[in-house]
């Protein structure tokens, strides 16, 4: 059995029976008794919440168990250094960006990156230089960020940030990535947020083809907490420090021991028997692409289709030649328990997890072919997220944007201005418009249609009537 020292620890002060005089509030009460104060309206939500301060360790941390199992982590990944995170992969995104990036210096960022990005943007001051994906010719996704794009920037910049794999599942050549990034001698950051378990995949995952900096959600794919999510690093180029102080820079000082503990948990899983579960998972959902594939009109992304490797583990189809809404299909799949990740009139992605049964995974497949037939229509051309294909115009740091002057005016007004803020659609959570850029009249129409699939989301007016501008 590999060793689990965050879980074990958890364990042995779950069975203490504490009283304890500090912090958290709900003094651990709740673990087992049914009759405490509140019990009926919290009891449930808290039982299993247990401090990592005070709690699964001492205040001074010195059994060091949360170290023990960063290093664990590290080593399984083929990574120097991890750190874990409870503020998701949008902590350890800009924990990363801070870590390469200063005041005005220039970072090369893949334009399809998580609205993350921008917050640590801002945060830092660093001047994106944005990079674009390959787009697929006929469905405008992105298949991946080529290296000759890497090789072909002629200014130095301070790192490299590229998305792999994409929200709809497409890889990038991290290696090829990698190598440009070498011979640079500049840090290539790999946003796997959606590709965790890649990490188990012997030289799938991003630090084992080269990576400087990873940043994984174990919630995402994996058996993590909500929230939970790891940051890692290769010596070299930057020392740890560096990351350490953003990493603790960006995170709560009251850290929880169960959602840290659930992350260590994780790691001893796959190291047990998590190769075998996935190798099962993989081949349960290429059966599924095969019987979905076998729908007339239907458009299964995999290496074929999409022209460029994708997550084996991934679910995604492209609805148009079919006549099915999107939307239509995902709300009824809401009904039914199995609500998608993502729903567009175009497209739905599936996540698909080591804690889904193989079997039920091609079941899924044949209940959601029939429901395309029951909603068959007319075929149409499709009609992608404007998100894949901004190119937008940057005119201030985000930094600069966010701390200027704002005011507002109506939608039609701003054409022409700089936004001081952001519209994300989410899902995906890749920004149509960010602070610092010029908003113009297909950005405004992109965020309109957005609006009617999907939550568009940070920005100030949720009524999309007006928004803020930096006034200048």
């Amino acid at each position: 059995m590999s060793e689990t020292p965050l879980v074990d620890a958890w364990r042995n002060a779950r069975s203490a029976n504490r009283k304890p005089m500090q912090v958290p509030g709900h003094k651990m009460r709740y673990l087992d008794a049914a009759d405490g104060w509140a019990h009926d309206l919290v009891g449930d939500t808290v039982r299993d919440d247990i401090p990592l301060q005070g709690g699964v360790d001492d205040n001074a941390y010195s059994n060091r168990y949360l170290q023990r199992a960063e290093e664990l982590w590290a080593t399984a990944v083929g990574a120097d250094h991890s750190r874990f995170l409870v503020g998701g992969s949008s902590q350890g995104n800009i924990a990363a960006l801070a870590t390469v990036g200063d005041e005005g210096v220039p970072i090369a960022i893949d334009r399809t990156s998580h609205r993350s990005t921008q917050a640590g943007l801002v945060l830092i001051g660093a001047r994106p230089i944005w990079i674009y994906p390959q787009l697929h010719p006929e469905f405008h996704l992105p298949i991946g960020m080529s290296a000759g794009s890497l090789e072909a920037m002629a200014k130095q910049v301070n790192g490299f940030f590229v998305t792999s794999p994409s929200y709809i599942g497409t890889l990038s050549d991290v290696a090829a990535l990698a190598r440009v990034a070498n011979a640079r001698k500049e840090p290539l950051i790999i946003d796997q947020a959606w590709g965790a378990h890649l990490d188990f995949i012997p030289g799938a995952g991003a630090m084992a083809q080269g990576a400087d900096f990873s940043v994984t959600s174990v919630h995402k794919a994996l058996l993590g907490y909500s929230q939970t999510a790891v940051v890692s690093m290769r010596d070299g180029l930057i020392p740890r420090s560096t990351l350490d102080r953003w990493v603790d820079h960006t995170t709560t000082t009251s850290p929880s021991g169960t959602l840290l503990a659930s992350i260590d948990g994780t790691r001893a899983a796959m190291e047990r028997d998590g190769l075998g579960r996935l190798q099962l998972l993989i081949e349960a959902v290429a059966d599924a692409r095969r019987r979905l594939a076998r729908v007339r009109g239907l458009v299964v992304l995999d290496d074929n289709t999409a022209g460029c490797p994708v997550d084996p583990t991934k679910l995604t189809i492209i609805l148009p030649k079919t006549g099915a809404d999107g939307v239509v299909l995902g709300e009824e799949l809401w009904q039914l328990g199995h609500g998608p990740e993502s729903a567009d009139h175009d497209t739905l992605i599936f996540t698909v997890s080591v804690a889904d049964e193989p079997e039920w995974v091609v079941g899924f497949a044949d209940l959601l072919a029939n429901l395309i037939e029951a909603h068959r229509g007319e075929p149409r051309t499709s009609s992608p997220l404007s998100v894949w294909r901004v190119e937008p115009e940057v005119v201030l740091t985000p930094r600069e944007a966010f701390l200027r002057g704002r005011r507002r005016v109506t939608m039609a007004e701003a054409i022409g201005e700089v936004s001081a803020e952001q519209f994300c659609p989410y899902p995906p959570g890749v920004p149509l418009l960010a602070p610092g850029e010029r908003v113009t009249e297909e950005s405004v129409e992109a965020i309109r249609a957005a609006s009617l699939v999907c939550r568009v989301a940070y920005c100030s007016d949720p009524s999309l009537q007006s928004m803020l501008i930096v006034d200048q």
